[in-house]
Parts: structure tokens; C-alpha cells; sequence
């Protein structure tokens, strides 16, 4: 049997154990920890998200969710699941570029996830966004990358929702 540990020959039995032990419970956390660093999360990261409450009813809130969805392009929509998602919506980033001699500007995108959950005379909208930019040349033109979403985007849906639910609801 292969043991990992140091084994030091005492009277006492029990000390030798316990130094065993306590090796091997301590390699365990060593590797454990040095993986943990190492691991990816993998799924959706960087995902900025606002959430609102409605005294609404969930029908009201849906429809209103789909008018305020309205121009944008729209790749699930699933009412008994109460979710919506956009497909990439592409512009110019407002926060970089290569500076006033290139005047290149980084490509954006961002892609919207709503969920609409309803219960006991109130409506939960949850508004997630996944943002992405693109240097404009070089080998990093190739490449999208996932940055943090300021929050603008899902401020400014729930902000049309608001109006889109008060409007349906009269």
C-alpha cells in the first residue's frame, strides 16, 4: 500500500499517524488550491445585470418586454420560460480607441438577456447584458473579447420596459 506521509519511528504510535495524516491532508489542499487558481469558470462572464419589480401582472410585463424589444434583433424569445435574447448587436466602442493620430475606433457588440418571472400579483424582469470589443488592427482585429458592461445598455431597456408596461397597462 502506497502512503504519503512521513513515518518516524516512535514509542508512540498515534504521533506517527497524525504526521501522516496531516501530510497528506495538506498535499490534498495543495493541490486543490494550486487547480482552483488554474480552473476556468467557463459560461457567460462578464455579464453586468439590473432587476426591476412590477406590480404588474406577468402578461402585461411580457408584452411590454416584447415592445420595448421591438427593432432589436431578437434570437429566443420563449414566453413560458419567460426569457428573451438578442443576437449580437454590433457599433463603435465610446470608451476606446488608438488615439488622434490613427483615429481607429474598437468595433463593439453586445447581446441582452431578459428574464421575466411572476408570482403572488408581481413581476421580476431581470436585464443582462454580455458586451464584447475588437481592437481595430493588428492581429487583436481577428479576436473579439469579453469586457464589463457599464451598465447603460440594461438602464436604458428597463427604462423602456417601465414606459412599455405603464402604457399596456391603461
Amino acid at each position: 500500500m502506497f502512503s504519503i506521509g512521513v513515518y518516524i519511528r516512535d514509542k508512540d504510535r498515534n504521533r506517527s499517524l497524525i504526521l501522516e495524516y496531516g501530510w497528506a491532508i495538506l498535499c490534498v489542499v495543495l493541490v486543490a488550491a494550486i487547480s482552483a487558481g488554474c480552473a476556468s469558470t467557463g459560461g457567460l462572464r462578464n455579464m453586468a445585470s439590473l432587476s426591476k419589480y412590477f406590480d404588474k401582472d406577468t402578461d402585461v410585463v411580457w408584452e411590454a418586454v416584447l415592445q420595448a424589444a421591438e427593432g432589436l434583433p431578437i434570437k429566443t424569445k420563449d414566453k413560458e420560460k419567460g426569457e428573451v435574447e438578442t443576437q449580437w448587436i454590433k457599433g463603435w466602442s465610446t470608451t476606446k480607441t488608438t488615439g488622434l493620430l490613427l483615429e481607429g475606433q474598437w468595433q463593439a457588440r453586445y447581446r441582452l438577456f431578459v428574464q421575466v418571472t411572476g408570482g403572488q400579483g408581481k413581476t421580476y424582469v431581470s436585464v443582462y447584458s454580455l458586451c464584447e470589443e475588437k481592437a481595430p488592427g493588428g492581429s487583436r482585429a481577428y479576436r473579439w473579447e469579453r469586457t464589463t458592461s457599464d451598465g447603460v445598455t440594461e438602464q436604458a431597456f428597463l427604462k423602456k420596459l417601465e414606459t412599455y408596461s405603464t402604457i399596456l397597462e391603461l
